[in-house]
């Protein structure tokens, strides 16, 4: 009860002074529209226009201030040519000497009220152009306005009414936190407010055990949650409550991606050498955006599970492949029988038995050693040899890998395969070729890829693996494939190497050194 008293005692503080601040905004207005419109009376004057045209101090021109200002009940009105030089002024002393106060947005034309601090002290005043009689030059200003003394005293006459609605809110407030103290008792089951700490303790325990990034932002940009995962990704400190993102270059892409103001979805983006699928969720109330909320994940660590499963449709993409042609040699066998010539027979069965003799040969007695990327490399090239490319391969004898390592090396071997084929395809190259060779150097992995392709400009060279650049057309994921070998080979501490000629194909050479189980473990 006597907490609930003190949050009421507070929140009317609070209010009464957002009242208070309210109310001398609001007067503050109503005195500088005065102002400015007693002003804009001044400046229509002809003979202030004339006087004032003549760039010549007259008493005239006092005079009329002065009068007006009487009139008027304001504090001053001061007029002053272009050069910002008194003509009058409730100080006879100050005439002849430059305004205190900026004249620039008058002389260019516009007419406003403000809040300043002159000569005479801080003051709600309305300044506006005095124009010539053609309407088109500005010849001087007028600046006209009352001292926030006179608003003060103003708002302090309306002060009792607002206690005294303060007072009758803080009694029915009494009341209500007493019945609501016995309600909320009821509703939450009898338990204490350290329960329910305790309940919101729990939830936050979750949240930080997600494998996937979480982060939240509030309206500022300033981060509001983060578990640790999101601390790992972005490279934040431990206790990134309350930092900007905008204050590290690498994180802007995700500022922008919170400005935008709708909800994205499995965005790639790139973060310092990682790249990460980001959804956004804006968070709005009462329809204003008040922040975002992202998680991320790792895109790489995908890329390995979806590369699995592509070995895995591979395998089957593979054996349709296969039958697809089987069926096909079937068909011309069985006409050439009908048409007698046997001599193309032999040729033909020759061509196919070569060509499976070759694959068998490659992949026959290999062991649970490397079956992951002989998997893959099986369906890669059955797959290849549907669209009419030829994959030839150099497998060496390779040791046992940790899970984690031959799924990095299968994303590095199946990009690099898939984006030479693809070339070749977007190039039409008939007959193309990919040549791969793996092997084991000193502690390393070896690869490299080449194909029979037209080659890659050197102008472009140095942006094939930015994420994002792609030279085809309108394929899911595109401009992906470079930038996640790049990743996993600069992840690895290895090296990428391009050697590429136009009309004489690329040579992509990789070596990544061999991770050990703990070296893993501790990456």
């Amino acid at each position: 009860m006597a907490l609930q008293l003190a949050v009421i005692a507070v929140v009317l503080l609070i209010v009464s002074i957002a009242v208070a601040l309210a109310g001398q905004n609001a007067l503050e207005e109503q005195y500088g529209l005065r102002a400015q419109a007693v002003a804009e009376s001044v400046a229509e004057i002809p003979d202030v226009r004339e006087l004032v045209a003549s760039s010549v101090i007259s008493p005239e021109l006092q005079s009329i201030a002065e009068d007006i200002r009487l009139r008027t009940g304001v504090s001053f009105v001061v007029i002053t040519d272009v050069e910002g030089i008194r003509h009058s002024h409730p100080n006879p002393d100050r005439i002849g000497k430059p305004v205190s106060t900026s004249p620039a947005l008058a002389l260019a034309g516009l007419s406003d009220w403000y809040v300043e601090t002159g000569t005479l002290g801080p003051s709600v005043r309305g300044k506006v152009p005095i124009w010539d009689a053609t309407g088109e030059n500005v010849v001087g200003i007028v600046s006209v306005g009352v001292l926030t003394g006179e608003v003060s005293e103003t708002l302090q006459d309306r002060l009792p009414g607002l206690l005294l609605a303060g007072g009758g809110a803080f009694a029915a407030g009494s009341a209500g936190a007493y019945l609501g103290a016995r309600r909320i008792r009821r509703q939450t089951l009898g338990h204490e407010p350290p329960e329910i700490a305790a309940l919101f303790e729990h939830r936050d325990g979750l949240l930080m055990a997600l494998h996937e990034g979480v982060l939240a932002l509030d309206r500022d940009g300033f981060v509001t949650l983060v578990n640790s995962e999101a601390e790992t990704l972005l490279g934040l400190r431990s206790d990134g409550v309350g930092q900007r993102l905008d204050e590290q270059a690498v994180l802007l892409p995700l500022v922008d991606l919170a400005q935008a103001g709708s909800p994205q979805v499995d965005v790639p983006l790139q973060i310092g050498t990682q790249t990460l699928l980001v959804t956004c969720a804006p968070i709005a109330i009462r329809n204003k955006r008040e922040g975002a909320v992202f998680t991320f994940r790792d895109r790489t660590e995908l890329q390995g599970l979806v590369s699995e499963l592509e070995s895995a449709q591979g395998l089957i993409d593979a054996l349709r492949a296969q039958a697809h042609e089987h069926s096909n040699n079937l068909h011309t066998v069985s006409g050439l029988i009908e048409l007698g010539r046997h001599d193309e027979i032999l040729s033909l069965v020759s061509d196919h038995s070569e060509a499976q003799r070759e694959l068998a040969d490659l992949y026959d007695h290999r062991g649970g050693e490397d079956s992951l990327m002989v998997a893959s490399l099986l369906a890669k090239a059955a797959v290849a040899g549907e669209r009419d490319v030829r994959l030839r391969t150099h497998l060496g004898e390779l040791p046992q890998f940790e899970v984690r390592f031959s799924r990095d090396l299968v994303t590095v071997v199946g990009n690099l395969v898939d984006n030479a084929v693809d070339h070749l395809i977007d190039a039409r190259v008939a007959g193309g070729e990919v040549e791969i060779a793996i092997w084991q150097d000193e502690g390393s992995i070896r690869i490299d890829v080449s194909d029979s392709g037209e080659g890659i400009s050197a102008d472009v060279l140095d942006s094939i693996f930015d994420p994002g650049y792609t030279t085809k057309d309108q394929r899911s994921h595109d401009g992906l494939g470079l930038a996640l070998v790049a990743e996993v080979v600069q992840g690895y501490g290895g090296s990428i190497t391009v050697d590429s000629e136009l009309g004489s194909g690329t040579l992509f050479s990789v070596s990544l050194p061999i991770r050990t189980h703990e070296e893993l473990v501790h990456a």
